[in-house]
């Protein structure tokens, strides 16, 4: 994308004499937007760096629900979020033609702050309040009235599924040994017996998750305030899902404190149903990672290394009833 075409990009949305920063490419090509009187937005094209990366969260309605649910949340919660930008014409999604292509762009307000790293999360203190926010992520979830889900990315049992079947894939690009690969879909499978099993549960039924949460994930302020980004695999799933991944970016040592905020945030007490879940949510995480990178060819020797110390230290032990979720 040339500077020209960014700055008739953020005219349509009443700006002008722009510069702009190169953030990343990875989901979304991704823009800090210097207005010139001290305005800063992000803007996001929505053409992810790798083909096999593109799902419903690109097309221009699943990316609607998205835009939406991000202003409810940045107008009737608590939560300090990127607000989603209207363009001259009132609409949150501005759709430019590049290279005979349509792409769907949009624009968020700016958060100051950084990554959440891991010196962050070594402090109790902190990894209660994160444990709080996903508890309160929910809560807002909880009340709130989408119109469809049906165009949003959804991490049900499907979703499971699904991660079997394309980390199956890797056997023919040399990533994975067929028993390796058997061992996932055996862990996969015996997690999705857990949520039928559980269905009738409040951790077993679907509700509304942020679906992504890491430590790029989250921005700190630089007065301590933390911020939820990227609400591209927003939609449907299993609250433990964002517990489990929430947990996974803190120390060991810290993650039962991170489920104590959570817990109290929520308004109940972790139930035994919900340990056992919460170790297949953090495989989930992990198998997830290893499903989306397929296509990034840069981390295949990392996944042809680290594959086997999953199915050995983690997914066997699990489908042998061991504990896991202090150990990942």
């Amino acid at each position: 994308m040339t500077n020209e075409d960014l700055k008739r990009l953020a005219q349509r949305f009443g700006i002008k004499g722009a510069s702009f920063d190169f953030l990343r490419h990875n989901e979304n090509e991704t823009y800090k937007v210097n207005a010139g009187d001290g305005r800063k937005y992000v803007l996001r094209i929505h053409q992810p760096f790798q083909e096999g990366m593109t799902g419903k969260q690109h097309t221009y309605e699943g990316l609607l629900g998205e835009l939406h649910m991000l202003e409810e949340l940045s107008h009737n919660s608590g939560f300090k979020v990127q607000t989603p930008i209207r363009n001259t014409e009132g609409s949150l999604i501005t759709v430019m033609e590049h290279n005979g292509r349509q792409l769907n762009c949009s624009m968020l307000s700016w958060l100051e702050g950084r990554d959440l790293n891991k010196t962050d999360v070594s402090q109790p203190g902190l990894v209660r309040r994160l444990g709080s926010q996903i508890g309160e992520l929910h809560t807002f979830f909880r009340g709130y009235r989408h119109e469809t889900l049906e165009n949003r990315p959804s991490q049900g049992m499907d979703y499971n599924h699904w991660l079997a079947e394309t980390v199956r894939k890797g056997l023919n690009l040399g990533l994975f040994t067929a028993s390796d690969v058997d061992i996932i879909d055996e862990t996969l499978r015996e997690i999705n017996k857990l949520l039928a099993a559980s269905a009738e549960s409040p951790s077993g039924r679907q509700k509304l998750v942020h679906g992504d949460l890491g430590l790029g994930n989250v921005i700190i302020s630089p007065e301590g305030i933390m911020s939820f980004i990227d609400f591209g695999f927003f939609g449907q799933g299993y609250e433990l899902l964002d517990v489990a991944m929430g947990a996974m970016m803190v120390p060991p040592e810290h993650r039962d404190v991170l489920l104590d905020g959570y817990y109290e945030a929520i308004g109940r007490s972790i139930s035994p149903d919900d340990r056992v879940l919460l170790d297949g949510f953090a495989l989930v995480a992990i198998i997830g990672y290893y499903a989306f990178q397929m296509p990034n060819e840069a981390v295949h020797g990392w996944m042809r290394e680290r594959m086997p110390r999953l199915c050995a230290e983690y997914c066997k032990p699990f489908l042998q009833g061991e504990r896991i979720f202090s150990k990942v």
